[in-house]
C-alpha cells in the first residue's frame, strides 16, 4: 500500500513570484457556502510552490503564466518544521508535480 498526501487545485492564476530556484503561484478557487437560505460564492487563495525546472520554465512563458488563466495544479503536501527565536514553527507547502492550462484568460473574454 502506498501512502501519499496529494492535492489538486483548479483555479485562476493570481500572482506569480519567480525567485532563483523556486516559483510561487497564487491560485484563486471558488466554493459555494450557504449563508442562511442563500448560497454565496467565496474565493480561496492557495499558494503553490514549484521547484521543477521544466514546470518553472513553462510558467515563465508569458502566455502560460498569465494572470487570470484557468489552471489545474497537482502535487504533494509537505510539512516542514524549523526553529525561529527558540520556537518550533511548522509550515505546510503545496509542491507542484504537474500543471495544465485549462483555458487562457483571453478565451474567457
Amino acid at each position: 500500500m502506498i501512502n501519499a498526501a496529494t492535492f489538486q487545485i483548479i483555479g485562476r492564476i493570481g500572482n506569480l513570484n519567480t525567485l532563483e530556484k523556486v516559483t510561487h503561484v497564487s491560485i484563486a478557487s471558488d466554493r459555494s457556502v450557504k449563508r442562511g437560505d442563500e448560497w454565496v460564492t467565496e474565493t480561496d487563495w492557495n499558494n503553490v510552490t514549484v521547484f521543477n525546472p521544466a514546470l518553472r520554465k513553462r510558467l515563465s512563458n508569458a502566455k502560460a503564466g498569465q494572470k487570470g488563466n484557468l489552471v489545474i495544479f497537482q502535487g504533494t503536501i509537505q510539512t516542514n518544521a524549523y526553529e525561529q527565536n527558540d520556537t518550533k514553527l511548522y509550515k505546510t507547502a503545496l509542491v507542484a508535480q504537474s500543471f495544465e492550462i485549462l483555458s487562457f484568460k483571453a478565451d474567457a473574454q
